[in-house]
Parts: C-alpha cells; sequence; structure tokens
C-alpha cells in the first residue's frame, strides 16, 4: 500500500503511474470490497478467489516506489535510505522456503509416499478411478495408468445428482456410505478395472455382487479390482 501511494503521488509520467499505481489500487479495491469479493467468488469460485492478488506485481511496484523515494536523495542519504529499505524488505517480509510451505521430501519423486505405495501395487497400463487424495499424482510417477477422474473433476463437487452416467459415478464415489449397487454398476459401464478408496469408507453391499473383489491394501487405502481383469491385460481408455 505505501509503495502505491509513493508512486500516485510521485509518479509524473501518466503511463508508469497508470502501470505501477492505479492498476494495482484497483486490484486491492476489488479485492477487499465486499461487493465486488462475493462476485468474484461467485463468477470465480471461493478457491480462485485471492489469487486476483496475484495481478498486483509487487516484484515491480515496490522496488520502483523505493527508486522513486531514492531518486530524490543524493550522497550518504541516498545510500543510508537505500540500505533502510533493503532492511525493511529483510525484515518485513516472510521466507518463501519455509516449513510454512515446503516440507521435506519423502522420496526421491517429491510425491506423497501414499501415492508411490498405491502405484507399486497397481499394475501398468489399466484404467482406473482413485480417490482425489491421489488423483493429481497418479501419472505422474506411473503415465501408463489412465484415471476416470483428473483435477477438472473437482468442478462436480457440490452436485447432488446427474443424467450424465460419469458424473453420476463421481457423486456417488464422494459419499461417507457408497452405494455399491450404484457405484459398481456404473464404474464397470465406464470401464474402471481398479477403484482405489480411502480405507475409512463405508460400503452398502458386497463387492463381489457387482463383478470387484478386494486386489491389495496400503496403509490408508484399499484397492479393488473388476474380476475379469487378467494379469497383464491393457484396459487402459486411450493411450498418450
Amino acid at each position: 500500500m505505501l509503495g502505491i501511494l509513493v508512486i500516485l503521488v510521485k509518479e509524473k509520467d501518466g503511463t508508469k503511474r497508470l502501470l505501477a499505481g492505479v492498476l494495482p489500487a484497483v486490484f486491492l479495491f476489488l479485492y477487499w470490497c465486499p461487493v465486488t469479493g462475493l462476485l468474484f467468488m461467485k463468477v470465480l469460485g471461493e478457491n480462485v478467489y485471492w489469487r486476483i492478488l496475484w495481478l498486483i506485481l509487487l516484484a515491480v511496484t515496490v522496488p520502483y516506489a523505493m527508486c522513486l523515494l531514492l531518486k530524490e536523495l543524493s550522497g550518504l542519504r541516498r545510500q543510508g535510505a537505500f540500505v533502510l529499505c533493503l532492511g525493511i524488505l529483510a525484515l518485513g517480509g516472510k521466507k518463501v522456503l519455509s516449513l510454512e510451505w515446503f516440507e521435506p521430501s519423502a522420496n526421491v519423486y517429491k510425491l506423497p509416499q501414499e501415492v508411490i505405495a498405491v502405484c507399486d501395487l497397481l499394475p501398468g497400463h489399466v484404467h482406473a478411478m482413485v480417490s482425489n487424495r491421489l488423483m493429481p499424482y497418479i501419472r505422474q510417477y506411473d503415465p501408463t495408468i489412465t484415471l476416470e477422474f483428473g483435477r477438472n473433476a473437482l468442478a462436480y463437487n457440490g452436485m447432488e445428482d446427474s443424467e450424465e452416467e460419469g458424473e453420476r459415478l463421481y457423486i456417488e464415489a464422494q459419499k461417507e456410505e457408497i452405494d455399491l449397487s450404484v457405484l459398481g454398476v456404473l464404474a464397470r459401464k465406464e470401464g474402471c478395472t481398479f477403484l482405489v478408496f480411502s480405507d475409512n469408507r463405508t460400503f452398502l453391499g458386497d463387492w463381489e455382487d457387482y463383478g470387484y473383489r478386494e486386489y491389495g491394501r496400503t496403509h490408508g487405502f484399499v484397492i479393488y479390482v473388476d474380476e475379469d481383469y487378467e494379469e497383464g491385460q491393457d484396459t487402459r481408455k486411450w493411450i498418450d
């Protein structure tokens, strides 16, 4: 905010003032104003709304404001002010490489270990539906596995029903108590050879009645397989 105010007051060039001062101020207003905030959350979604702050070029606005201040000084005063500005940046900022944002890697792949444990049990060249917790990582470890849903399926969250079978399958898979008379039938129709669920899920019905059996377990997940699957069979829906 201080940097924006400095630019608005000190900068005389209209274009620079607009780009480095006026636009960041407008973006902050849109972010902080309750009315525009509600509008953006409705249009973009609550998980995307805060990213409007990415439109403010902090790496340009803050240094440029400091340069405008330093330009009015000379000699030792300018050097002292420069050191003071560096101190403000160092003490007022936050370390990017901190445990708040990063954690030690559990393996050389830099993926959650639970993902690797599941992938090591799954054979390659198969089609699977997996827990949302695994969804973003499976194909990073083994790209020969095709997934029924990718991260874009999160758009289905909040839906209560659908006429499209793929969407109904996703909706049923997110329930705390999963009705296998619904999920099992839809999963086979969609060609899901393997199903991976968190081990705390409750299922209504027996897997065997719908053509699946337990294939394996890891810490936190249970893997089910289509009873018609034969080892080495390629059941992928597409080939990359």
